[in-house]
């Protein structure tokens, strides 16, 4: 009878317990990113679920003899796992497994040439019908000189070579990869002069360079390598997995991937579904397949990126189209309302017109299928939110990805038919010799003033944060050097003084952006994002409480991840 009356006064005390002994507790400092309760003492878990959210005492009746008791008091913090929003983990380590040429940005053009060489010798040893590299710093090379087509063709003279610039958005190609694509014919003249949305770069004679800018390097890319020779089931499949140890190790559980065809092919979708079959993947995954402004079939494009639904699971969602609005505002193919001030001038044009993209959005949304989209200049972003209003789905939470510039009209919009925006916070440092660099070709404010931050909170947007990875600019892609860069708007390894102070952010705000909003744009918040009883245990076990001002700012970067648990089970250990 005492044994009742004491379980009967506990119950009646919390009214979010749950009787049944849990699998696993939690005691320490406890961030839940609940607006109710934001901080608590402890937690329960039972079959991957929170049963249990409060203090000490509430969660003690939940231990039992088998239960496994974390105590993390004293010993930093816990919070929600994160999510990355937006990169390109797959690709990164695709090339990896594939054995691409993987270029440092400090690389000069010689560096590459010399890359180029010895992957050429060694192609030819292994038999490899390809080349594919990456990482090259375009500014770096615009200023030593870019390498000639007739420096590429010596380096790798009879086999198919493309090496992409480090953002993704240029690329180099020699002569066969030109040939193979269908650009230029056995005398080397051009057989496609233009590419909707990039540009073939030409001589003063109008001869290739082999140099290309946006999405005529995607054109030449997808066409001029042999993908499926390169890189086999078996390779993509450790790809998935090294993305996942990745991933678990920063402490994320879910993301999603920016580009998931970037090889032309569904190897990785067929690879994330049979690890998730398996039990294996441990991860949220968002897969986005893009669809180019340069395809001359977009009737089939469509129709293969719908396809994909037939790789979705549990944790595999590849309902989301990729595209590309504009290029960027530093090269000039941002899309931009107030026009250039250097001798390139104009506004640049999108690369899909507002009808096509209209029109797109429709038919995307029609499906089932969120628009992922790119837009860096303020006149891209305005027109993605014109067709999201006018034309898609709220429910499906459209999304823009990068950011660079908003038009002021466009915030209350955007928070008013759920368009999502994931922030590459990272792109918020800048040294004084960029932005100097920046105010010789655009309008003042565009110098100055990229990456909005606080804006999206104080004007009710939801925004998560993403690292693009691997396509870092010299930042990191680690999470508490992105929490960091939110709040002080610089990172340990520079001395800049922050240039846009009004758009930083509190630890808090950076802390939702990387967690329950993150939640909210895979679409998934009620199941997860946040620690709530209900939702899937999905936490961090982090060794620096970085949430308080005993943590100075410029310190928030020393936290590390010493346990990343999903649905209720350890996936990594520090």
């Amino acid at each position: 009878m005492l044994a009742l009356l004491l379980a009967f006064t506990a119950c009646s005390k919390n009214d979010n317990v749950d009787s049944t002994v849990a699998d696993m507790v939690v005691y320490g400092t406890i961030y839940t990113v609940e607006d109710a309760a934001p901080q608590v003492e402890a937690f329960a878990v039972k079959d991957g679920k929170y049963v249990y959210v409060g203090n000490v005492d509430g969660a003690k009746a939940y231990v039992g003899q088998n239960t496994v008791v974390v105590d993390q008091r004293g010993n930093g913090m816990v919070t929600p796992a994160f999510t990355e929003g937006h990169a390109h983990y797959l690709m990164s380590n695709g090339m990896e497994v594939m054995g691409s040429i993987n270029v440092d940005m400090n690389a000069k053009p010689n560096d590459l040439l010399a890359l180029i060489k010895d992957a050429y010798q060694k192609a030819k040893a292994e038999g490899k019908a390809a080349i594919y590299g990456f990482g090259w710093t375009y500014q770096i090379f615009e200023k030593e000189g870019m390498p000639t087509l007739a420096q590429l063709n010596a380096a790798c003279p009879d086999i198919p070579l493309y090496v992409a610039d480090g953002e993704g958005h240029k690329g180099l190609a020699n002569t066969e990869c030109m040939k193979k694509a269908g650009i230029i014919d056995e005398q080397g003249h051009l057989l496609i002069s233009e590419i909707k949305g990039g540009e073939i770069v030409v001589d003063n004679l109008g001869n290739p360079t082999g140099l290309f800018k946006e999405q005529a390097g995607t054109y030449c890319r997808l066409r001029g390598i042999d993908f499926l020779s390169l890189m086999d089931e078996s390779k993509a499949m450790k790809a998935v997995t090294l993305t996942r140890d990745a991933l678990h190790s920063k402490g994320f559980v879910s993301y999603i991937d920016g580009w998931s065809n970037y090889f032309g092919n569904n190897r990785f979708y067929e690879a994330a579904q049979a690890l998730d079959k398996s039990g294996e993947l441990n991860l949220c995954l968002g897969m986005a397949y893009e669809v180019e402004s340069s395809e001359t079939d977009r009737e089939g494009a469509f129709k293969k990126a719908f396809a994909t639904n037939a790789f979705a699971t549990n944790h595999v969602n590849p309902r989301y189209i990729k595209m590309f609005v504009d290029g960027t505002v530093e090269t000039h193919t941002g899309y931009v309302r107030h026009a250039y001030v250097d001798a390139e001038g104009g506004v640049s044009k999108p690369n899909w017109m507002p009808e096509e993209f209209a029109a797109v959005t429709a038919d995307v949304n029609a499906h089932d299928y969120t628009m992922h989209v790119h837009a860096m200049g303020d006149e891209a972003v305005h027109l993605a939110v014109t067709s999201f209003v006018n034309n898609g789905r709220k429910e499906l939470r459209n999304t823009l990805v990068h950011v660079r510039n908003v038009l002021p009209e466009d915030y209350a919009v955007m928070a008013a038919n759920d368009i999502v925006v994931t922030s590459g916070v990272l792109w918020h440092i800048a040294s004084p010799g960029i932005i100097d660099e920046l105010k010789t070709i655009l309008p003042e404010t565009y110098a100055t003033e990229f990456y909005p931050i606080k804006s999206y909170f104080d004007k009710g947007v939801k925004m998560s944060s993403h690292s693009d990875f691997p396509a870092l600019s010299g930042s990191s892609e680690m999470p508490f050097y992105i929490m960091e860069t939110c709040v002080t708007g610089n990172l340990p390894k520079y001395s800049f003084e922050p240039f846009w102070t009004a758009e930083l952010v509190t630890r808090q705000q950076a802390l939702k952006a990387m967690t329950i909003n993150g939640a909210y744009q895979m679409k998934n918040e009620k199941e997860r994002g946040s620690i709530k009883v209900g939702k899937y245990a999905d936490f961090l076990l982090v060794d620096k409480d970085v949430m308080t001002d005993a943590c100075p700012a410029n310190q928030i970067h020393e936290a590390n991840v010493t346990g990343t648990f999903f649905e209720g089970k350890q996936v990594y250990r520090k």
